[in-house]
């Protein structure tokens, strides 16, 4: 018990470290050299940061949210995509534990964060990201179930998975002249099809489109979006897929249960 706690104490302080540099890269990506050669900043003032106004998630608790030297308010971004990303790691050990299927999919799944964030703040799905995401998850296919466990049906099951999600998201881009959603979200849901797999994958693009027609209603009344605004749509695939991915067995039985 006392070694199991400890690992997922380690997994949380590692998530939190992660979840930083993330939003790190996240601010930087258009410039990604500034990672190395500029230090950290207020974006406000300015002033470099001192190292312990740079710990993960405490430093923004401590300070209340507000840079110590302008007092000027920090971005909520950064406490939640360092708390989010400490969350998905330990969802990730609990599912799998220390395999590795789980070094596969938590840097996968890094590479989501980054995605689902960027698409937030700009309207834009990073392809370099996909295609690298889609890289990884094709050598641990290649490694796990093609040279380990040699078990084609699930190399067979993820591709199917990821042509199933891609392809329908590619037909709803080619139907709406790219109205409903962009040509990223195709690449992204090849990639999120094979994570999740066959059959999980029918769950996760189901539980997407339900989500974001929840948010859409919600920020329509609101008054805070019209129909004819664009809304990002890779949030909902990857909250979707992570919903999928961890808990799927569970709200199937759910399903069914409440059916019959």
């Amino acid at each position: 018990m006392t070694t199991s706690l400890f690992t997922y104490l380690i997994i949380i302080l590692f998530g939190l470290v992660l979840g930083s540099f993330l939003n790190v890269v996240i601010l930087r990506f258009d410039e990604l050299r500034t990672i190395i050669k500029v230090r950290s900043h207020c974006p406000k003032c300015k002033k470099n940061l001192a190292w312990y106004d740079l710990i993960p998630f405490f430093s923004y608790v401590i300070l209340a949210g507000r840079c110590r030297k302008c007092k000027k308010s920090i971005s909520i971004q950064y406490p939640l995509v360092e708390a989010g990303t400490a969350v998905i790691l330990v969802l990730l050990y609990w599912q799998f534990g220390l395999t590795f299927q789980f070094a596969a999919l938590a840097i996968v799944s890094a590479l989501l964060v980054i995605i689902f964030v960027y698409d937030i703040l700009h309207l834009l799905v990073a392809d370099i990201l996909i295609y690298l995401g889609l890289f990884v998850w094709f050598v641990f296919l290649l490694i796990q179930y093609g040279l380990i466990d040699a078990n084609p049906s699930a190399i067979f099951n993820s591709l199917l998975g990821g042509a199933i999600l891609g392809g329908f998201l590619g037909l709803m881009v080619l139907v709406s002249r790219e109205k409903w959603m962009g040509k990223g979200d195709i690449a992204l849901g090849a990639l999120l099809g094979t994570i999740v797999g066959f059959p999980n994958v029918i769950l996760a693009g189901l539980l997407s489109f339900v989500l974001g027609s929840i948010l859409g209603v919600l920020l329509i009344l609101s008054k805070k979006k019209s129909l004819k605004d664009k809304v990002p749509f890779a949030p909902f695939l990857i909250i979707a897929t992570w919903i999928s991915l961890f808990f799927s067995s569970q709200i199937i039985s759910w399903y069914w249960s409440s059916i019959f």
